[in-house]
């Protein structure tokens, strides 16, 4: 499994208009072929208009088919016009450890 995460402040005035967009993208199925396990956005508790974009994909393959697809250029199009993207990852399984797996290693 690997993700990507995008970090969005969307300006002043823009926050329906994100929504609207977000779920007309969150709609869209991704590109044939690929296969993304999760998509979802997530606003940040007390800070207003500060939202991650993140998305579980099978392999690199997958996301790489969609880092190049359309549907992918659409979303940093309007990511533009509503904000700022900044802070663009891919995050992999190994980069993160299970939160289970830490308290294990720490109380053993």
């Amino acid at each position: 499994m690997i993700g990507l995460e995008i970090h969005i402040d969307i300006a002043p005035g823009k926050r329906q208009e994100f929504l609207q967009t977000v779920e007309s993208l969150l709609a869209e199925i991704p590109v044939a072929g690929s296969t993304c396990a999760d998509r979802a956005v997530f606003e940040r508790h007390g800070a207003p208009n500060r939202f991650l974009w993140h998305e579980n994909w099978e392999d690199r393959a997958a996301l790489e088919a969609h880092l190049a697809s359309d549907g992918f250029h659409t979303l940093l199009g309007a990511l533009r016009v509503l904000g700022d993207a900044h802070d663009v990852r891919i995050v992999s399984q190994d980069s993160r450890q299970d939160l289970g797996e830490r308290r294990a290693s720490s109380t053993g």
